[in-house]
């Protein structure tokens, strides 16, 4: 189930015809994970994942790891360091820890693991509780977001 509020994300949205449909799951020790896929429609090079995807892919992660603890926060900061090219049409690991937690700011950290276990791409995010209407947004995953 998608956060309310969500309902064309690129990343993790079900009825985006043309989004990524992330889905995150949070593991014993805290962090929050997801699988990815990429196919040919998301290369830049040939046979190579486009690198705005990976920070997209990391950005989202981190939002999302937000959300499963009940925040809805917007990346005030992203910092991505590209270790080595990543292939299409292989399964990859990314995973997402919080840092340090002052709400309304927030620091994490995400990373893109190859099949190998390597890591391929790192980020570190700045995020800070979303405001609509000059108000806080309330947290929790069944909290709608109208601007």
């Amino acid at each position: 189930m998608e956060p309310a509020g969500t309902s064309l994300c690129f990343g993790c949205s079900r009825d985006n015809p043309v989004g990524l449909h992330l889905k995150f799951s949070v593991r014993e020790d805290g962090c929050v994970y997801t699988r990815f896929t990429p196919d040919l429609f998301h290369q830049g090079y040939n046979g190579i994942l486009h690198g705005g995807l990976v920070a997209t892919v990391l950005d989202e992660l981190m939002a999302n790891h937000l959300i499963k603890l009940g925040y809805w926060a917007v990346t005030a900061r992203l910092e991505v360091r590209f270790r080595k090219p990543i292939p299409i049409g292989q399964e990859l690991l990314c995973v997402s820890r919080l840092l340090k937690k002052r709400p309304p700011y927030f620091k994490l950290e995400a990373w893109v693991e190859l099949p190998t276990g390597e890591r391929a791409a790192e980020a570190q995010a700045e995020m800070m509780l979303l405001k609509l209407n000059g108000q806080t947004a309330p947290g929790g995953k069944d909290t709608p977001l109208k601007a």
